[in-house]
């Protein structure tokens, strides 16, 4: 009778679909504050509510990339780590981040996106979650290791890579 429960236990596991779960409802929310690290790869668990697998945002070194033009060349320079993002279908890599209280703003100057072309479900997931990091937005922590990003736009749900 024993080993009942823990074969339970053992075939839920092996159930497991490895998907990033998403903060209870019931969890302390608050806005981030200064001393609260962004730094780091992040899973995208949802993208307005839908929840999704395989998405991420790899917050580099804080700070906005510049583009300077001297003659005919233009220099982009970029804070190092750099900061990129998979969306489901295309690459983008932000020139950049910076945050001003519970805003976060991703460097859209010098900027780019790859142009994959993918089916449907995933071009319109895709455009959906890079409309909303293109865009200024309100950030909203559960401690550890969740982040809520929102805006006009929609709503992105992250959690730290390794928790």
């Amino acid at each position: 009778m024993i080993r009942l429960p823990l074969i339970v236990c053992c075939v839920l596991a092996a159930c497991s679909t490895g998907e990033v779960q998403l903060p209870p409802t019931q969890a302390e929310v608050r806005p981030i504050v200064a001393s609260d690290s962004l730094q780091g790869r992040w899973s995208i668990a949802a993208v307005n509510g839908r929840k999704v697998s395989g998405l991420w945002l790899d917050l580099g070194r804080e700070g906005l990339g510049t583009a300077t033009k001297k003659g005919d060349a233009i220099f982009v320079a970029s804070p190092q780590p750099s900061t990129r993002a998979y969306l489901g279908c295309n690459d983008w890599h932000p020139n950049g981040w910076s945050r001003n209280g519970d805003k976060l703003t991703m460097g859209r100057e010098m900027s780019h996106r790859t142009e994959r072309g993918c089916d449907e479900a995933r071009m319109t997931l895709d455009d959906e979650a890079y409309a909303i990091l293109n865009e200024t937005m309100t950030m909203e922590f559960t401690p550890p290791d969740r982040l809520r990003l929102i805006n006009s736009f929609g709503t992105l749900e992250l959690v730290r890579d390794g928790s």
